[in-house]
């Protein structure tokens, strides 16, 4: 998966390192600098436990985000200073053999366009792509449920991007993507017949015809508990998943399953990593996975997505 920046927009088929964050909830004071964020206050913010098969650092309480006093959350979510910034990053890999990837249209037979759509080359399915080198998976989620604090420079930059998806060669590209609730995804249709995109998404849903070589835009309307499939009809192999989030720290990784996540809050965060073909979606536990961000520093997290775990197609 790749990310290239543009002004005023960047194209997730780049390499994506990206370290956009979660914007948090918060009405805040007046006078903010610029290292202070919102603390939420939340009764499910306590730590899991990490599972065997990740390698984070130790928990530790001189690194942790400050938190809000009990009783300041009814009169509104204080902000303060975080006790600094820290990089999250890390491979997601996968242990065992791999299946091998199906083709979702043979070359020469699509059922739709034949005389465009895989008249070339196969269409194969994106489900799950391994590395054969370094194992690496591409394409898996890597986000933090919900962060002690937010950079306001991170949430600023993150609310007004703008994202394209497009549909190249009757395939959606980027096949997964993430983005902060506030930001802009440009539909994009490169290919000279026409798609749809059928959101299904529960509150950005969406299904506009987009004509051969044009674009149209389609802005944020709220976050997302899980990803959702997007879907075009006319051509029903064709499938990719958005994920919307409130808050802007989230990676998807690259062909090598590497990430990287800047300006995360130091101390302990929750990280959820999702990839489409594993039972349930989620890696880790829905709600994450306990890692301590240190600051200044970076801060490795690895994961093993391990092959009894994949659902058969």
């Amino acid at each position: 998966m790749y990310w290239s920046f543009k002004q005023p927009r960047f194209h997730l088929a780049s390499v994506l390192t990206g370290s956009l964050v979660f914007g948090l909830i918060g009405c805040g004071g007046e006078g903010t600098e610029p290292n202070e964020a919102v603390v939420v206050t939340d009764p499910n913010a306590s730590v899991a436990t990490a599972t065997p098969s990740a390698t984070p650092s130790a928990p530790s309480d001189s690194g942790a985000a400050a938190k809000a006093p009990a009783g300041e959350a009814a009169a509104g979510t204080p902000e303060v200073k975080a006790e600094g910034w820290g990089t999250l990053k890390g491979t997601i890999t996968f242990n065992g053999t791999a299946p091998e990837v199906s083709e979702l249209v043979k070359k020469g037979q699509a059922p739709k366009d034949t005389d465009y759509c895989a008249k070339d080359e196969p269409i194969k399915s994106e489900r799950l792509i391994v590395d054969a080198g370094s194992k690496g998976v591409k394409n898996v989620l890597v986000y933090l449920s919900k962060p002690t604090a937010v950079k306001p420079e991170a949430k600023d930059a993150a609310a007004k991007a703008e994202v394209i998806f497009d549909q190249e060669k009757c395939v959606f590209e980027p096949h997964v993507i993430a983005l902060m609730n506030g930001a802009k995804v440009v539909l994009k249709n490169s290919d000279p017949v026409n798609h749809n995109v059928n959101s299904k998404l529960k509150n950005n849903g969406t299904n506009p015809n987009v004509a051969p070589n044009t674009e149209q835009p389609f802005q944020t309307q709220g976050a997302e508990r899980t990803p959702g499939e997007v879907v075009c009809d006319i051509h029903n192999w064709m499938k990719a998943y958005w994920m919307v989030l409130d808050n802007p720290y989230f990676a998807v990784t690259d062909a090598q399953g590497n990430f990287e996540i800047k300006d995360v809050p130091a101390g302990t965060q929750k990280v959820v990593v999702w990839q489409e073909a594993t039972t349930g979606g989620f890696v880790t536990a829905a709600s994450g996975q306990a890692v301590n961000i240190k600051a200044d520093d970076t801060t490795q997290f690895d994961l093993k997505i391990e092959a009894g775990k994949i659902r058969k197609e």
